[in-house]
């Protein structure tokens, strides 16, 4: 090897172990705690071939930026205005996610300090300025990407977005790690799309997308305004989807449920959509779409039903695609979770509940009225198994009144809460030994049939339900004793109804494979007690330390 090369090798050798060494002080250490000496040990060098190599710290951390490589994050805003291979609007999206996610996967540790002493060294700003510049022209190109699309509005200015986008990613890179609150990444993310949808034109040109295109169902709350419906839809042209299907459900929160099939470009993925459709809306659920989405909605709601008849036993998978569950299970009906905000749970037979779970976004009310109607067609059309069909009574009363009793259902919960209002504190109070005043929430979903055992309503030729009756473990993972309880409006108490709703708990608890009951009765509560024992059951009295002396505990042995 010739001299010359030899000593250029050596040299080139020499440099790179400098500036390696010289970037992992600066991350560990910082500039500031940093000296050329300590860049010398660490390199393995003479201290005078730091000084050679870079005449001071200032001039060292200049000479280590200018040999960065771009973090990844800022690479792929780089990638993007090259190639533009991805949708724009998913880069910058994306990018906003991860600045706040990992800072330093949009600008370096070293970076910021080379923009913080940048003020006080001039060719320390020459390098800064270089790399600024870089960020700059990718950020302008993936805005310009955007408008080249028709969707950014003529009034804003490229070098403004650019900005905004640079300064968003250095700030957070700066300042995340010592905010005093933690920012929700999901708050964050509706806040960069809302922001970038104020980039978009009205009316944006050129909306149609000639690749392939893959559907998703998605399903949002929003506030209950036709404003809100029209940005969720303006949220899906900007993204170049197209709608198959699309309705809204008005709740009683001042929300709304949109609910929607969209044909969306296959670029986009999960995360794209939920982002960009958070910023108009309180929640988002997005779940992949099935071949036949896009086909006609009425046809397919035919088939599916169609296909229920010839095979029942697809009910509880249908109604977890209905709703976009995450699982489903089929439970016997005494065991299991209550529902709750996450937990859908929905009686199919007198002994077997289907119980459905989604964790991403709680369930609302008219997804579990959607869910139990599917099944209720099944009941109708078809034979479903354990006998569900025609379960129910026609029962005439003393006075010769007709009443139907029948097995509950989710969307029985508010005439459920109406009958409680209709009866007077001493009725709800012998029922709940407690002051109850309002029926909302996971206390009037298990009342209605969310819980582990079975619900009976009792309503008259009006479809008003004037009694409820519950079975259900005596206590959680009990599988020998069930208590049964009743509650009767007051206008239609001392009438006959309540015993027989009673014997009908009783059967079901039979049903069900308990081998006692229990009922728990205020000891002031005469007429209870007077109505279990014209049961043909022997009650006996239990003691309960936990109950006092206000309320006894009777339990009967259930014959075979």
């Amino acid at each position: 090897m010739p001299e010359e090369v030899g000593f250029t090798s050596r040299a080139s050798d020499r440099r790179a172990r400098i500036l390696a060494a010289a970037r992992q002080l600066f991350e560990d250490r910082g500039v500031a705690e940093t000296s050329r000496r300590d860049v010398a040990s660490a390199a393995d060098v003479a201290t005078r071939s730091v000084t050679a190599f870079a005449a001071n710290r200032s001039d060292l951390l200049a000479r280590v930026t200018a040999d960065l490589p771009f973090p990844p994050t800022s690479q792929r805003m780089q990638d993007q205005a090259v190639a533009g291979d991805a949708t724009p609007m998913d880069t910058i999206l994306g990018a906003a996610r991860d600045a706040l996610g990992a800072p330093a996967s949009v600008w370096d540790v070293i970076e910021l300090q080379a923009v913080a002493l940048a003020p006080f060294d001039p060719a320390l700003q020459d390098v800064v300025r270089a790399r600024i510049a870089l960020r700059w022209e990718a950020a302008r190109a993936v805005v310009r990407q955007l408008r080249g699309e028709g969707a950014v509005d003529p009034t804003i200015d490229d070098d403004a977005a650019a900005l905004h986008l640079v300064a968003m990613g250095a700030g957070l890179a700066l300042v995340e790690e010592y905010t005093p609150h933690r920012v929700d990444t999901a708050a964050w993310t509706r806040l960069t799309a809302r922001l970038l949808e104020s980039l978009a034109a009205t009316d944006p040109p050129g909306s149609t997308y000639e690749g392939e295109k893959v559907p998703w169902r998605i399903r949002v709350v929003a506030p209950a305004t036709p404003a809100a419906t029209a940005r969720v839809l303006r949220i899906m042209a900007l993204l170049k989807a197209d709608i198959v299907t699309l309705f809204t459900h008005a709740q009683d929160d001042d929300t709304q449920l949109v609910d929607m099939i969209a044909s969306v470009p296959d670029s986009l993925d999960r995360d794209a959509l939920t982002t960009a459709l958070a910023s108009a809306a309180h929640r988002v659920l997005v779940a992949r779409g099935l071949p036949d989405d896009e086909d006609d909605l009425v046809t397919r709601i035919l088939d599916a039903a169609a296909q229920l008849v010839r095979n029942p036993d697809g009910a509880p998978r249908a109604a977890a695609d209905l709703v976009l569950a995450d699982s489903w299970t089929v439970e016997p009906a005494t065991e299991g979770e209550d529902a709750s905000v996450d937990v859908m749970r929905l009686q199919w037979t007198p002994d077997h509940h289907v119980v459905l779970r989604r964790t991403d976004s709680p369930f609302v009310a008219v997804e579990r009225a959607r869910a139990s109607a599917l099944l209720r067609l099944v009941e109708a059309v078809a034979s479903a198994p354990a006998g569900t069909g025609g379960f129910g009574w026609v029962e005439r009363l003393g006075d010769g009144t007709r009443v139907t009793i029948r097995l509950a259902r989710p969307e029985d919960a508010e005439a459920v809460a109406e009958m409680h209002s209709r009866s007077s504190e001493q009725t709800r109070y012998q029922r709940y030994f407690a002051p109850i005043s309002e029926w909302r929430g996971d206390q009037l979903r298990r009342l209605a049939g969310g819980h582990r055992g079975a619900t009976l309503v009792a309503q008259d030729a009006r479809g008003n339900i004037v009694g409820l009756g519950n079975v259900f473990p005596d206590r959680p993972g009990e599988t020998q004793t069930a208590e049964i309880a009743v509650i009767i409006e007051d206008a239609w108490q001392g009438r006959g109804l309540g015993s027989r709703l009673l014997r009908h708990l009783v059967d079901l608890a039979r049903r069900q494979g308990f081998d006692d009951v229990i009922a728990l009765v205020l000891a002031t509560n005469s007429g209870m007690v007077q109505l279990l024992n014209r049961m043909d059951l022997t009650w006996t009295p239990e003691e309960d330390a936990d109950l006092g002396a206000s309320v006894v505990r009777l339990r009967a042995r259930l014959s075979d």
